[in-house]
């Protein structure tokens, strides 16, 4: 596989992160994308990478024995295929930390716990020949996934002009744009890496400054913070992929990118 040229194979037509990640991979070219529909119709023998974007939404409310279990179904299709499965994962599969000194712990949520088990079963269906993401939260522009911190937080602003928490205001989160995504990603490929990787940033980034930011892109709109609060800070070690991946993304860029997506919340 060393010596075969790059082609990449991305399942999940209409996700927004397979969207984002080929308008700016520097692969671009080299990628062919299809639903997971007709993952069945495809000759796996061109590619040297399948990446699966495609996500059952039922990840979300259901045990994993409840849901399409995508990723297991394509990794048994590719069985002997010599290519490398990439799952972007997710950091939720890690457990919580008592970081903030009061208030309630947030128990890792069904999601996380359907996340790990899909780790899992990659890991022992693909033995060697995979690539797990842990990804920190990407900073979208995707009003429509309003189970998302970051969807959430603008659909909230927009409807209702203020941002709504039910965190603890010390709290501080892990932040990464798509830009360093799809950087980190393609190094990834580049150097047909394998194993289990962190994407994040490796800064704190306190989700009150990160909330003004957007307010003062958007141009109006308050914070405010639920009587019930908990805790939920977290920052994603990154020093196995800035071996990789030498760009260096600051708390500064992080937060003037949040203020220019409050800037384009305006149209």
């Amino acid at each position: 596989m060393n010596k075969k040229k790059i082609n990449i194979l991305v399942v999940g037509k209409n996700s927004y992160l397979s969207k984002n990640y080929i308008k700016l991979s520097k692969f671009k070219k080299n990628i062919k994308l299809i639903k997971h529909s007709n993952i069945k119709k495809i000759n796996f023998d061109k590619f040297t990478h399948l990446i699966n974007f495609s996500i059952d939404p039922k990840i979300f409310f259901k045990k994993y024995n409840l849901t399409n279990q995508i990723d297991e179904k394509i990794c048994n299709l590719i069985k002997n295929k010599n290519l490398i499965y990439i799952f972007p994962s997710s950091r939720l599969i890690y457990k919580k930390k008592n970081s903030i000194n009061s208030n309630i712990i947030k128990k890792r949520s069904l999601y996380g716990n359907n996340k790990s088990i899909i780790e899992k079963k990659v890991i022992k269906l693909r033995k060697k020949k995979y690539l797990i993401l842990r990804i920190a939260n990407i900073l979208n522009f995707d009003l429509e996934k309003t189970d998302l911190f970051i969807p959430k937080l603008l659909n909230t602003l927009k409807k209702n002009n203020f941002i709504q928490y039910d965190l603890n205001k010390r709290s501080y989160k892990d932040f990464i744009t798509f830009g360093y995504f799809t950087s980190c990603l393609d190094a990834l490929i580049k150097e047909k890496k394998t194993g289990i990787f962190n994407i994040s940033s490796g800064k704190k980034v306190n989700i009150h400054q990160l909330g003004k930011s957007i307010i003062n892109g958007y141009g109006k709109g308050q914070i405010i913070y639920k009587n019930k609060l908990y805790r939920d800070s977290f920052v994603l070690s990154n020093k196995k992929i800035k071996k990789i991946v030498k760009i260096d993304l600051s708390k500064k860029k992080i937060l003037n990118y949040a203020y220019h997506i409050g800037k384009r919340l305006k149209y």
